[in-house]
């Protein structure tokens, strides 16, 4: 096995190690591979090295989200990476979170998850995982919180640790935790259960969030019943009807400044902001609009 060879990780050049994480067999040889980087701190170090500078890379994507990669080992990497981007001049945790769960897939994602007082200790990461799971692994961490006897109230709880513009970033940035946490608000179970002024009040804090994004589920719906946005995207850019967005205008330009990305964010997942082109345009009128007092 060539991982075994100390020169191999030594010597290997980008292209050798990417082929390396992309093709090393399943089985055996990749959970040796895990194992003995959970007893050699060193070689898990190096191990890492690599994998951060080639974190991009479809290779490594793949090598992070295999079954036989352990969840703890997947923390460590995560921390790692944490580590290094700390030492950069105006470091943002929430920031780093958001770039680092794109590393994950939803099952991946579930299993870390799972690391339950590893991940009570750090809720800024828990809400970004979470954010990463679809609709069947969702359905698999309310099975897990059953497991351990943990109620919604406790789920919602971690984040009265987040500042109002944290979760609102967050929340943009995954249309799918939104809809969920929702769903959570609103159901009767949650409403019944006996709670603390403490928790009333970032409940309250917490719908006054989902509140505001409500708003621009509504824009989304009453856009998508107003075009289609199928016949939309075929078209060229050229060719779209203009007046949409025209109308994502009128509503961004109410937005300060510093949230707009994060609700174009939103839009585009949403499926109303149809492209990059789109997106593009979007920020260059409004970047515009703010010099100059009109979008082109």
């Amino acid at each position: 096995m060539r991982w075994k060879a100390s020169q191999f990780w030594k010597n290997a050049s980008p292209n050798e190690l990417l082929s390396f994480f992309l093709s090393i067999e399943k089985g055996e040889d990749l959970r040796s591979l895990a194992n003995h980087m959970l007893e050699d701190h060193e070689f898990c170090d190096l191990v890492f090295e690599y994998l951060w500078l080639l974190r991009s890379e479809d290779a490594t994507k793949k090598f992070l989200n295999d079954e036989n990669i352990k969840p703890d080992l997947l923390m460590k990497f995560i921390y790692f990476g944490y580590g290094k981007q700390f030492l950069l001049d105006q470091f943002d945790s929430n920031s780093y979170f958001l770039q680092i769960r794109q590393l994950f897939g939803s099952s991946q994602s579930l299993r870390i998850l799972s690391l339950g007082e590893e991940m009570d200790r750090d809720p800024t990461l828990k809400i970004h995982l979470l954010s990463n799971l679809d609709p069947q692994t969702w359905e698999a961490y309310f099975d897990l919180l059953e497991e351990k006897n943990m109620t919604m109230q406790t789920l919602l709880g971690i984040f009265s640790n987040l500042r109002e513009n944290e979760i609102r970033k967050i929340l943009l940035n995954s249309h799918t935790l939104y809809y969920y946490l929702r769903m959570m608000m609103v159901s009767g179970k949650q409403s019944n259960e006996d709670t603390t002024g403490k928790e009333k009040e970032n409940r309250i804090r917490l719908e006054s969030i989902l509140t505001a994004i409500h708003v621009w589920e509504t824009f989304c719906q009453e856009l998508k019943e107003k075009y289609d946005l199928t016949k939309e995207k075929s078209l060229a850019p050229n060719k779209r009807d203009s007046y949409r967005l025209s109308l994502v205008l009128k509503e961004l330009v109410k937005v300060q400044a510093q949230d707009r990305s994060d609700v174009l964010v939103y839009l585009k997942g949403n499926g109303v902001i149809l492209d990059s082109w789109e997106e593009t345009t979007v920020l260059s009128a409004l970047g515009n609009y703010d010099k100059v007092g009109k979008y082109f």
